[in-house]
């Protein structure tokens, strides 16, 4: 209706109910089934503009691929790696879906339809995802949209394998059982615990063998194939302790060079090492049916912890070992190698009265 009460030539067309506003000047409108909500949203509007968060539809009104580049300009607290497999997951999957729409169209329901429909493993899922929502984040941030769309979004769920921990005999099998080139590689993995990236970056100039140690300041992680050398994944060094058979597999080189490489003298991909490994693990289940058919690589880690704790490592001298951010997540991923302390606490405490 206008003012004079006349009918204008919308009348009784769509939705009945009109709220209308001013915002920097100009008039904004829009359209509701009931009057109820039109005054709602008249309320909101007001609240929030006079509590100064109010966001202006202008400003949401852009295509998400031209926000896309101004985010990850702004990524610059990320590693290397972590900034390329960013870039990756918002070429091949974000960029595809999202770059043509428009942000202040967005609802939860639109994300929770792209997770479903995403077809990738579990945490693949989880991680593609994580990167969206840290972009919607940056949008209420910059003052683009009120709330992010991505808040409340149920995500696939995903089991935790369970670790596998070779015994001493077993790792002695593995790298018996494995191509001779690569022997020490299984040796040094089941002995300290470092990441394959550690590991496979890990030089000459590293080792310290006044003190038997080798300090872990790089690591490199492939991104599509290729190679990007950043700090590890705490992004701090530390030292690690290297036993006697760690230190006569490594040998002695040039300061510069790669103690560890693949049989034409390349850096060690993950790539080119699952063939060798695969075949390892095969000979040794044939030599010994015991031996768990289904490890990976990164079980050699969890060894590595698991022959510490045997050894006497308390949780705080495993943390430093393997590099984790805190003895908190230590004992969270480990705390099944620390039952036997229980029963020693026990019997100690009980020697206190005998």
């Amino acid at each position: 209706m206008r003012r004079d009460r006349t009918r204008t030539p919308e009348y009784g067309k769509g939705k009945r109910w009109r709220a209308v506003w001013t915002e920097a000047g100009k008039e904004r409108k829009r359209s509701f089934t009931v009057k109820d909500a039109a005054q709602a949203h008249l309320t909101w509007i007001e609240h929030n503009q006079r509590s100064g968060t109010y966001v202006s539809q202008d400003r949401g009104w852009v295509f998400i691929r031209d926000l896309l580049p101004e985010w990850l300009a702004g990524q610059v607290h990320l590693k290397a790696s972590t900034l390329q497999a960013t870039r990756s997951d918002v070429g091949f999957s974000i960029l595809p879906y999202w770059g043509g729409k428009i942000l202040a169209d967005i609802r939860r329901a639109d994300v929770q339809l792209w997770v479903a429909q995403m077809g990738k493993a579990p945490t693949t899922v989880e991680t593609i995802y994580g990167r969206f929502r840290t972009f919607l984040n940056w949008c209420v941030q910059e003052g683009r949209i009120v709330t992010s769309p991505a808040k409340g979004v149920k995500l696939p769920r995903h089991s935790q394998r369970p670790h596998t921990y070779l015994k001493p005999a077993q790792v002695t099998l593995l790298a018996s059982s494995i191509r001779p080139h690569y022997s020490g590689f299984i040796w040094a993995l089941a002995l300290t615990g470092l990441r394959f990236g550690e590991l496979t970056e890990l030089r000459y100039g590293d080792i310290d063998r006044r003190r038997n140690r080798a300090t872990i300041s790089r690591a490199v992680a492939w991104v599509n194939g290729t190679a990007v050398v950043g700090t590890p994944k705490s992004n701090t060094s530390r030292d690690v302790p290297l036993t006697r058979k760690v230190l006569d597999v490594i040998g002695e080189g040039p300061a510069g060079d790669l103690i560890f490489t693949s049989p034409r003298g390349c850096r060690i991909r993950p790539s080119n090492f699952s063939g060798p490994m695969k075949a390892g693990i095969a000979a040794a289940c044939k030599a010994d049916k015991s031996f768990p058919p289904g490890m990976y690589t990164h079980d050699l880690r969890h060894t590595a912890a698991s022959l510490a704790v045997s050894a006497g490592a308390n949780v705080k001298a495993l943390q430093r070992m393997l590099g984790h951010a805190s003895a908190t997540l230590t004992l969270d991923r480990y705390a099944g190698l620390f039952d036997d302390d229980l029963n020693d606490v026990a019997d100690r405490m009980d020697g206190l009265f005998d």
